[in-house]
Order: structure tokens, then C-alpha cells, then sequence
């Protein structure tokens, strides 16, 4: 198995605290979020932490609640800054289980692909207590932008 530093997208590499307001209230509107997603910037920490990780030689893996539809921006905004990475893991097409329930399934497929998370980056508390009960060493919590 290789060893891995895990990124969330949404909120932890890329700064979404612009268009938070579209996932909110009860007028929510994911596919304006997601749209508007490939205007956000990187955020600096997140990249740092990033560049780092790939500078002690681990795997750099990308996941995301975003469903897998949205690839083709997601990947656009990766290209547009530059930021590589080994795998990129998503949320199926009409997939509307709660986060956690993705998010741990799809890090048993990272898993599947010999990867071991050993570092991880994440904004959602839910799932900062997922990596943690599932014995990744290194946990980022990562702070909304602003706060």
C-alpha cells in the first residue's frame, strides 16, 4: 500500500465561503453551488498543507461530496490551479445519502485502490470524526474561511 494525504474540495481546498449561501436555507440550489464553484480559489493553507505532502512523497487523493456529474469541472478547476493529484473520488450521479455514508465508502474504495490515508484535510466535523474512528493518523480540521 502507498500512503496517501486525503483533501476534501468544497470548503477545504477549495474556498467556497462566496457561495455557501446557495447550500443553505430552504431555497438551496446545489447545481448554482457546483457552477459557481469554478470561480473559488484555492485556499493558501489547504494548498500549502497539499505541497507539502506531495514534497514527502505520498499520494495526493481528492474526494468529494460533489456528485460525479460535476467531474469535468472539478477537474477544470484542478487544471486551472495547477493542483495535481493521484485520484479523485466522488459521489455517484443521484446519490443523496448524508455525506458520511458516502464519504465512508468511498474511502474503503481508496482503501481498495492501496491507498492508506494517513493524512487527511476536511472541513465537516462529521466527517473529521469518520477519519478519526477510522484511524487516520493525521486529521486536519479545517476552520470555514473567516472564522
Amino acid at each position: 500500500m502507498r500512503d496517501a494525504a486525503l483533501f476534501d474540495l468544497d470548503g477545504t481546498l477549495c474556498d467556497t465561503s462566496t457561495i455557501e449561501h446557495l447550500t443553505r436555507g430552504p431555497e438551496r440550489d446545489y447545481a448554482a453551488f457546483h457552477a459557481a464553484s469554478a470561480d473559488c480559489p484555492p485556499r493558501a493553507d489547504v494548498l500549502a498543507g497539499l505541497e507539502a505532502a506531495r514534497e514527502r512523497g505520498v499520494a495526493i487523493v481528492l474526494w468529494t461530496g460533489r456528485e460525479f456529474l460535476w467531474r469535468d469541472l472539478t477537474l477544470d478547476w484542478l487544471a486551472a490551479h495547477r493542483i495535481s493529484h493521484d485520484g479523485l473520488y466522488m459521489r455517484l450521479a443521484a446519490d443523496y445519502r448524508p455525506a458520511t455514508k458516502v464519504k465512508a465508502e468511498l474511502l474503503k474504495d481508496v482503501a481498495d485502490d492501496g491507498l492508506r490515508v494517513v493524512e487527511a484535510w476536511e472541513d465537516d466535523q462529521e466527517i473529521v470524526a469518520l477519519l478519526r474512528t477510522a484511524g487516520v493518523a493525521d486529521v486536519h480540521e479545517v476552520a470555514a474561511v473567516g472564522s
